[in-house]
């Protein structure tokens, strides 16, 4: 009886022990197939990585070649605006120098119309002087009388200076001697009428022909 007792808490003890291991089997495959699920992710998760982190560096590769490309036309647009610079210092340079010559053309036309407002002004005199001498003349020729001292109005003599070879030319042939103390004087219209006035008694009807 009691061997039998025995061998059933064997039988018993010995199920228990089956059961037992079965179990410890299942939890270790349990944990076997989480071992193996995460390794799996351990490995899908350092494939993702080493992919996100080949795009990253990538990205970073670009930008890097971006940001120096970047660099090298900032340099570039710096070197063209200092040219442009250089350009515009000499532009202005040039522009003060033409200025500065147009202010002297400037003052030296002021000059030249300085210069030609008194020549106009003694070519008007001139004018003047000329017509007075012509009316004169015109006014002997049509009286048919003048003086001998009239001759001096032709443009041999007027506003010339006497020279002693004039006073011995035909012309002054008759008057040459009275006209010797007058030698180095301009033949002016005042002295002609001071020759006429003061030598009244030598005038003489002639026919003009000058």
């Amino acid at each position: 009886m009691i061997s039998v007792s025995l061998t059933v808490l064997y039988l018993l003890c010995s199920s228990v022990s089956v059961e037992a291991n079965s179990k410890r089997m299942e939890v270790l495959d349990d944990i076997l197939q989480r071992l193996r699920a995460a390794n799996e992710g351990i490995a899908q998760a350092k494939a993702d990585f080493s992919n996100e982190f080949e795009v990253a560096k990538s990205k970073l590769d670009r930008f890097n070649d971006t940001s120096s490309s970047l660099g090298n036309s900032i340099r570039d647009t710096q070197i063209e605006v200092q040219a442009e610079k250089n350009q515009i210092t000499a532009m202005q340079t040039f522009l003060v120098d033409i200025l500065s010559r147009l202010n002297n053309t400037e003052q030296d036309l002021e000059g030249v119309h300085d210069d030609m407002s008194q020549s106009e002004e003694k070519l008007e005199s001139i004018k003047e002087s000329f017509n007075l001498t012509l009316s004169k003349l015109e006014s002997g020729r049509k009286e048919e009388v003048s003086s001998r001292w009239d001759v001096l109005y032709s443009e041999k003599f007027l506003n010339k200076k006497l020279t002693r070879e004039m006073t011995e030319s035909l012309e002054l042939e008759s008057t040459g001697n009275l006209l010797g103390v007058f030698v180095g004087m301009n033949i002016t219209d005042d002295v002609i009428n001071y020759l006429k006035s003061r030598h009244e008694e030598d005038m003489v009807c002639v026919q003009s022909g000058i």
